[in-house]
């Protein structure tokens, strides 16, 4: 049965990080076509955001399973990034 969860976690994971790219990439072509700055950024942004949400969808998952060290060290991960980000914004 994990072995089926573990796939299901692996598609989710591979589902968010095609999304993204797919609509950064999109974002980013139609900036480029509109000479659009905010689309630029915006592209720039939701790419640079993707492996966030994929590190999100992984800890969900984990947790889920009921990993509980693989899930509090994505958690721990997690945690990094926000502060990093929290610093980079000030």
């Amino acid at each position: 049965m994990r072995g089926d969860a573990g796939s299901g976690l692996e598609r989710a994971i591979e589902l968010v990080l095609s999304i993204g790219l797919g609509v950064s990439g999109a974002l980013l072509l139609a900036g480029l076509l509109a000479g659009s700055d905010g689309l630029l950024k915006w592209a720039l942004l939701l790419l640079m955001l993707t492996p966030v949400a994929r590190v999100v969808v992984l800890t969900v998952g984990l947790l889920h399973e009921r990993d509980w060290l693989f899930g509090l060290i994505s958690l721990w991960i997690l945690g990094v990034l926000a502060s990093s980000m929290a610093v980079a914004a000030h």
